[in-house]
Formats: C-alpha cells, structure tokens, sequence
C-alpha cells in the first residue's frame, strides 16, 4: 500500500448505571456503573448452563470481586433486584406493539448503516475496501470454547485511548483519543489494541470481499492445487527424512507425516492460557498409544476442543520414532519443533508450504471427488443439486475433523421436520384421494348423462322409422304426403343434432378427463417433488448433525470447484453460498482476478 485512508474504529459509548444494587451476604451495596455492567451480564445468563459451569462461575465472581473491592463466591451474591430490572426489559420488548417494534428495528438500521457509512470502509491508493469489523469488542463476560480456562472472566472492552491506528501520513486524523497514529503499510490492519483480558493484539481487518484478502484467497487455494499436483514428491521427501540422522529433522518429518496423514493442524499457534488443544507438532505422550499391530490410536483435543480420536495404520519408522520420542520427551513428543520448522522443512520442496495448505488440499478434493462420484444430471431439480453439494462440503469438513456439539434444539427440529413430512404425506393422500374421486364422480355424471341422452336419440330414430313407414303407407293409398315429409325432414335433423351432441358430450368429457388426469400428474409430481425435497432435508440433517460446513465452506473448500461443476450441471454455485461467501468469493466468475471497486 501507498496510502490508506479511514474514519477511525466505532468504540461503543461507556455504559451508563440504572443505579441498581446487590446484596452480598444480606448485606445491600449500590453499584457504581462498571460493577453494574457486570452484575447486569451476569444476571442475563442466569437460567443458562454457564452459571452452572464452576470454572465459569468462579472466574466472573473473582473479576466481580476485583471490581466491587470485597471478596465474593458466587453463593454470596443476591442478584434479584438486577434480574427485575432484566426480566421487567425483556417484558417491555415483548409486548411492543408491532408498529413500535417495526420503528425500533428501522431506528437500529438507520443507526447501522450510519455506523457503516462512517466507518465500514477504507480507502487503499484511492480504491474503496470495505472493513470486516469495525466496531471495537464491548465489555463483556468471556465465553470461551470448549473448556476454556478462561471462560467466565470479565473481558473489558478497549477504550479510545487503547486504539492504535494504520493511517498513512497524508490521512486527515480522525477525531478521537486515539492511543496512537502509525504507518505501516506491508500489513493489512486498519486498526488494533491489546485484549485485556487475554493480552493478545486485536485487529480490524479488511473485509474477507477486499482485493486484498481476496488475493490471498487466490493464492491460497492455488498453491493447495500446487501441492495436490505434487503431493508425491512432497511425500517422498517427507519419507526419506523420517531416518535422517539429525534428531529435529527426523522429529520434524514425522510432524509433517502426521499433518499429512491426519490431516490436523501444526499445532503451536495457540496461546499458552488458552484450552489444552493441541496438534501435531505440541503432542504429548498421552495422546498416543501403540496397539502393537502396526497402528496407533490418537486421542487429543484439537482446537476449539475438538476431540481428535484416531486409530491409523502407520509404517514401522513413523511408529519407531513415535516410541522413542516418547520414552525421551521432557513435555511434548516433538521438543524443539514448532510450525518455523515444519515451513522451513517443507520450502525444501516447495516453497511457501504449510501445514495449513494440506488441509486445504485435501478438503478441496475430497469436495471435488464427492462431486464427481456424485448421481447427477443435468434435469435434476435444485434441491437435489443442493443436497449434492452439502454432501460434498461434509466430506471436507470429515478431512478437517470440523466437529461440533450437537446443538440442544438439533432432535426437536429435526422431529419436526418429520413431522411435517407426515402431515405433507397425509395432505399428499388426501389430495389424490379427492382428485380421484372427482375423477369417479365426472365419470358417473357423464355416464349418466350420456345413457339419457342415447335414450332420446333412440326415441327420435323411432319415430322417424313411424314416420317412414306412415309414408310408405299413405303413398299406397294414394294419400297426400306433404306434410308428413316435412315432418320425416325435421325429425332427421333431430336425429342428426342429437348424434352431434353426443360427439360434443364425448369430446368435452375426453378433454375434461384429460385436464383432471393432467392435473392429477402435475399434482402427484408436485408432491412427489415437495416430499423428495423434505427428505432430502431431513437427512442432510441427520448426516450433518455433529459438523460444522461453515468453516470448511469458507477457508477449505476451493470455490471453483463447485462454481465450475455448477457449470456443467445447470447450478448456479450461488446457490449454495451464502452473500457474504459470494462477495468473499466474487473471483470466482472473474477467472481468479479480483475486481476493484472505485
């Protein structure tokens, strides 16, 4: 960059007290406006599993401790004048009248999309980028993932003061009490300050949809194509090294062969208070086990505490080193190896390697060989089609082990869903039922109709046979016969009209059969297709349950494989990816080169 221009970050105003008090062992304390922000966070969650959760409830009372100056257990502390005031909140935005909700809602956006104007974007050499969180983090009670060791603390929102920001000289200074002002124009921050829960810089980035982030996208996902061209070389210098004589290189090749294999993570990233996760260059000897059959199971945490259990066939080196860098580990299996190695080791064959590409690798193919293996056709309804691609994005997300807890609410909405494919089945049967009968019934009134009508036409030719032979007979006797030819004519054209009517009675019945019938089919299809779709829903429900598609849709998965198998069979990859995505991925339809907006 040359110039990078902006407004500065939104830091949300300080919170202003109610003047609410506690009582802690009966005894009554008014609350200064920083301890009511607590107490009131605190009094939101309750009737939430996380006050049930010890370590959450013993770190916020410790904070809450800090804070109030007198030491607290959570058993100390009666919240009830703070949960009134929450319930008497949540009470009022209930019973909103719809029109006063609708102008709230209005009033928030309005506010929204000021916020936005002022501070969602910045602008790089004079081309506007938008910025992907421009609001400062609020004070706000941890939650952590996991078994977060932090989870409970009070994290305390930056002030203005905190706030660095990247501006370059010829920027206006925003207005503000910014800590300070500086130019670094290698990196893509706007903004940043220290978590003072944490002590880990915090940053405002581009937006994901930027030309800058989206370069790198490209750049990503082309070099996980690079190394799924020459995977095998990258092995073959992996294998060789795991014999080498230098302890680390050897150490640092079977980190690479794991990361390979497993498909996990480097594992040295995280920060030394975060959860006990791991990866695999911080395994401990905890963590494996030899079966003593040429595998080995592995049994970790992975990050976001995603439990990692494996049991996989290895060669007789890898299993040799594992043993023998066990029985000498002082903490991890691999002391002295970290993700610098594992780059460095692997720049040796190719260079701007990580592990992180491999796992990007081997999500895009597993996406593309699920595609490709995949029963579609180019008729296919959009459903179907969709579901195929959800099927694909699982598999990527199985290679990356992206596990998740199945959500409480994930049974009752899947029962109701098959409730509602019931109540449609139901609807379905019913409906066909009463077509058919309408079938039955237009069938017996035409039947009806049509003897009645035969009926009379065989009348008519009756007596046009009288009339003929009264003829025969008058014109014996020498009688005049005028009239009673006049009266044979109208009677064969009586004759003649009824016979028409009869082909009208069997065409209009014919067409009108056919309409019911095709009704009938476009009906059957319809619910055919309504049913289908359901089903189809259902069980990507139940397939998907403990995984989570998102992150391997957004970081793993290389876009063009689903936009270019949607060319094939007629699916628009929109379709399946979300606005944000589509924006993120907007390259896609540009053969991989960012567009600029001015």
């Amino acid at each position: 960059m040359k110039q990078l221009h902006h407004n500065g970050v939104l830091v949300p105003p300080r919170y202003e007290g109610k003047g609410l008090t506690i009582k802690v062992r009966e005894k009554k304390i008014k609350l200064t406006p920083e301890q009511e922000e607590m107490a009131l966070a605190w009094a939101k969650k309750i009737g939430t599993p996380y006050v049930e959760d010890p370590v959450f409830a013993k770190n916020f009372h410790r904070d809450f401790s800090n804070k109030l100056g007198i030491n607290v257990k959570p058993g100390d502390v009666n919240y009830s004048e703070v949960l009134s005031f929450v319930e008497k909140e949540r009470d009022w935005k209930a019973n909103l009248s719809k029109e006063t909700k609708r102008q709230l809602a209005a009033q928030r956006k309005a506010e929204r999309e000021a916020n936005k104007e002022r501070y969602g974007y910045a602008w790089v050499d004079g081309v506007q980028m938008d910025a992907a969180n421009y609001a400062v983090e609020p004070s706000s009670i941890f939650m952590g993932r996991g078994k977060h060791p932090l989870r409970g603390r009070w994290k305390e929102g930056p002030r203005e003061e905190d706030v660095e920001l990247n501006l370059s000289p010829d920027a206006p200074r925003p207005p503000g009490n910014w800590k300070v002002i500086v130019w670094q124009p290698d990196t893509m921050w706007i903004a940043r300050w220290q978590d003072k829960l944490a002590g880990k810089t915090k940053y405002v980035w581009f937006s994901d949809s930027s030309i800058l982030k989206q370069r790198k996208d490209i750049e990503k996902f082309d070099m996980a194509r690079e190394l799924r061209r020459d995977i095998v070389r990258v092995q073959r210098h992996i294998l060789k090294n795991l014999d080498a004589d230098d302890l680390r290189r050897r150490k640092t090749a079977t980190v690479c062969f794991l990361i390979d294999k497993l498909k996990i993570r480097v594992g040295d990233e995280k920060d030394p208070d975060e959860a006990d996760t791991v990866g695999a260059s911080t395994l401990r000897t905890e963590h494996i086990r030899s079966n003593g059959d040429g595998t080995v199971t592995f049994n970790f945490l992975g990050k976001d505490s995603v439990p990692h259990v494996f049991r996989v066939d290895l060669p007789d080196n890898v299993i040799r080193n594992l043993t023998e860098f066990a029985a000498n580990a002082r903490s991890t299996l691999f002391d002295g190896v970290g993700s610098k190695h594992v780059s460095e080791f692997l720049d040796e064959v190719m260079i701007g390697i990580s592990a992180k590409v491999f796992r990007t690798c081997y999500a895009s193919e597993a996406a593309e060989k699920k595609l490709e293996k995949a029963p579609a056709k180019l008729e296919d309804p959009e459903y179907v089609k969709k579901y195929i691609a959800t099927m694909a994005n699982l598999e990527a997300a199985k290679v990356c082990n992206h596990r998740r807890t199945i959500p409480k609410t994930w049974k009752s909405s899947l029962e109701k869903k098959k409730d509602r494919l019931k109540a449609l089945k139901d609807r379905v049967k019913e409906a066909q039922l009463k077509l058919r009968q309408k079938a039955k019934e237009l069938e017996e009134r035409y039947t009806e109709r049509l003897r009645k009508q035969e009926e009379r036409l065989k009348a008519t030719k009756e007596k046009l046979e009288d009339y003929r032979r009264q003829l025969a007979d008058m014109k014996q006797q020498g009688k005049p016969v005028r009239a009673l030819k006049r009266r044979i004519s109208l009677q064969r054209e009586a004759v003649a009209r009824q016979k028409q009517r009869l082909k009208e009675m069997e065409t209009k019945h014919a067409e009108r059969m056919k309409k019911l019938r095709q009704r009938l089919e476009s009906r059957r299809q319809r619910d055919k297709a309504a049913m289908e779709k359901l089903k189809l829903r259902i069980e990507a429900r139940k397939e998907t349950r403990d995984y989570n598609l998102a992150t391997s849709l957004k970081s793993y998965i290389d876009p063009r494989i689903y936009y270019e198998w949607g060319k094939q069979f007629d699916y628009d990859w929109k379709r399946y990816y979300s606005r944000t995505l589509q924006r993120k991925f907007s390259w896609v339809e540009t053969d991989g080169a960012p567009q600029e907006k001015g």
